[in-house]
């Protein structure tokens, strides 16, 4: 019998899962051959699965993956049959798709991507890459439009696309020019030397290298009678501006007017999305330069923040104009444009139309216009008390059991994966009930993502849920910090998870990093050992006492230390202008998205957790201190 017919013939043995989750050890055991590679030991559980294994899926899962360079698509369209709305399902249909993609088989590729739910990067290339492959007209110009001009580095996938692009007739010489310039920026010599090539322009490795290891001398010696003098001289110009920023505009300065119209105000961006980053007020005159000129809606939101920074409202407003206007209607620019209208007397009523808009979430921005109308926040909406009949469909839905059976065997990531799969498309009632059964067994992050999903029915006792509440009231009052303040750093740090560990090494609720644990041990003459970051009492002890030595060492202020918190105290102090700010906009023009975005939702939570506290009506204007101090 062929491998296909044996795997056939098992997988008819496949069964809906159904009754109470049994013995795991099968399960276990199949999952450790299937992660070492033991094709052998793999394939004895794959054939002895009887036909009530509530693991069976798994291990059917486990053994075509196994397989998936030797398999057709007959057995995996079994087991989709088999298994229809199951996260495997998706899982394994991704796992054929890049199978088939190497195979160039795209016919099928077309068929089985119409199934996929939650695609990759790489998938959609590839879903792209079959459609011009088999004929389909409208391909070609969607793939330009989607990726021709994408910023951001592209998996293989997507390179190959792009090269499938170049080969066609879809692209104009402005087109290759533009995508030349962003590869120069980047530094990408690979694909810089191809484009210039489909221009028939040789760029050699000297020149390229010079750009790339000393932009300086290039500058000082430039040849900017081509087109192509025009590209290499930009690249040098954006790379030595990180060194030199002054330097660089004096170069420009002298050499500007030997470029088009064009590239004129694209010199002056470059240097512009330098100086934002370091709060140079200079920055928004030079991206005022550029509104006629090609601009990535993510060049464009730097510019908006430049003007924020120095209160220029008018240029706000101009710099939102020019967004796409799906990005026009994100939360954040709506509360910005409102912001700035506030100092047009023709416009307030607009703004406060806005403001109300945006005031009936409970979100950041929502929690901003709130106090912006005037008013705050005194209590949060009634909590729906889950019922017997939703805690029934939970326990009847295999998915969320499924999630809750792997979290049980400490299998975090596939639980994860589980549990977000199987909340994507239930109602309100479901969501609250399957949080809380997350929280009663203290899988915080899960009951929190269930929760925040909710649309009409709430549950903020889920939402923002407090456990470990004598530690962290204990060390808060010691120490006298606001525990509603470390209860929103903890839900942002980890979402209370125990053993949370970040890529740089941070570790435990309050995510310290061993350097910063080791000295507050030292601080409250506690012996140092590196588990102790994940012991609940002694993480939040070091993290609590941490958090109020920033607190005090940037003057009490709570956006600074909670930018301090995330991104080190230095740097919140060199965040801070030579003029008073008031704290959105501070808040807004950290140069860190990850920090900004951090500030915003610790504060966020903040708010909640204190009216969770009964602390009375809050303000998110007033938690956050409302004005950030002069720099010292």
């Amino acid at each position: 019998m062929s491998k296909v017919k044996k795997i056939l013939s098992s997988l008819c043995l496949i069964s809906v899962m159904q009754g109470a989750w049994g013995d795991d050890k099968d399960f276990l055991a199949a999952k450790a051959a299937y992660d070492s590679k033991n094709i052998e030991v793999l394939a004895k559980y794959f054939q002895q699965k009887t036909f009530n294994d509530e693991w069976a899926e798994y291990i059917d899962y486990y053994w075509l993956s196994s397989q998936i360079k030797k398999i057709d698509s007959i057995a995996v369209i079994h087991f989709l049959q088999t298994y229809p709305t199951t996260w495997l399902t998706e899982q394994l249909r991704r796992e054929w798709l890049l199978e088939l993609a190497a195979r160039k088989d795209w016919p099928n590729y077309v068929q089985f991507y119409s199934g996929l739910v939650w695609p990759k990067i790489e998938h959609q290339c590839y879903g792209y890459t079959a459609r011009i492959n088999t004929g389909d007209k409208t391909a070609l110009s969607a793939a330009r439009q989607d990726f021709w001009l994408e910023t951001k580095e592209l998996p293989p996938a997507c390179q190959e696309l792009l090269v499938l692009l170049e080969q066609s007739n879809t692209l104009s010489q402005d087109d290759y020019w533009l995508r030349l310039r962003l590869a120069l920026q980047r530094g990408d010599k690979t694909i810089a030397k191809r484009l210039a090539g489909q221009l028939g322009i040789d760029l050699s490795n000297d020149v390229l290298n010079q750009i790339s290891k000393n932009p300086k001398l290039y500058l000082a010696n430039p040849d900017v009678e081509t087109a192509i003098g025009h590209e290499l001289y930009l690249a040098a110009l954006a790379r030595y501006a990180r060194q030199d920023l002054e330097q660089a505009v004096n170069y420009w300065q002298k050499i500007q007017q030997r470029f088009n119209y064009q590239d004129r105000p694209y010199g002056w961006r470059l240097l512009a999305l330098i100086a934002v980053q370091r709060q140079d007020p200079r920055a928004v005159t030079w991206f005022a330069y550029s509104k006629d000129v090609f601009w990535p809606d993510d060049d464009k939101e730097w510019a908006i923040r430049s003007a924020i920074r120095v209160q220029d409202w008018p240029n706000v407003l101009a710099f939102i104009d020019l967004l796409s206007v799906e990005k026009q209607k994100q939360r954040a620019w709506l509360y910005w444009r409102a912001r700035a209208m506030e100092n047009q007397s023709d416009k307030i009523k607009v703004a406060q139309t806005l403001y109300n808009q945006l005031a009936v979430d409970d979100d950041y921005y929502a929690l901003l216009a709130k106090d912006r109308l005037g008013g705050k926040i005194a209590s949060q909406p009634t909590v729906y008390v889950v019922t017997e009949k939703d805690k029934a469909a939970v326990a009847k839905n295999a998915d969320i059991q499924r999630a809750l059976a792997l979290y049980r065997l400490n299998l975090r990531g596939e639980a994860t994966r589980e549990w977000n799969w199987a909340l994507q498309n239930v109602d309100d009632k479901v969501l609250l009930a399957a949080a809380e059964s997350a929280a009663n067994v203290r899988w915080y992050d899960r009951a929190i993502y269930a929760a925040e999903k909710t649309q009409q029915l709430h549950s903020y006792n889920l939402r923002y849920v407090t456990p470990y509440k004598e530690v962290v009231r204990s060390y808060s009052q010691e120490l006298g910090v606001d525990p509603a303040w470390v209860y929103g750093l903890i839900r942002q740090e980890s979402r209370f998870v125990i053993n949370a560990s970040s890529i740089v090494g941070a570790g435990g609720l309050m995510q310290l990093m061993p350097k910063t644990a080791q000295w507050v041990a030292n601080k409250l003459k506690i012996p140092y050992h590196a588990a102790m970051v994940n012991e609940v009492g002694t993480n939040v002890r070091l993290g609590t006492y941490y958090i109020s030595h920033v607190f005090k060492q940037l003057g009490n202020q709570p956006v600074l230390a909670t930018a301090g918190y995330n991104a080190g105290p230095s740097r919140a102090k060199r965040w801070q202008a030579t003029v008073e700010l008031p704290v959105d906009v501070y808040t807004e023009t950290i140069p860190f998205s990850e920090t900004r975005d951090y500030v915003k939702k610790v504060m966020t939570n903040s708010v909640h957790y204190a009216l969770g506290f009964g602390d009375g009506a809050q303000s998110i204007t007033a938690r956050m201190g409302g004005h950030i101090p002069a720099r010292q």
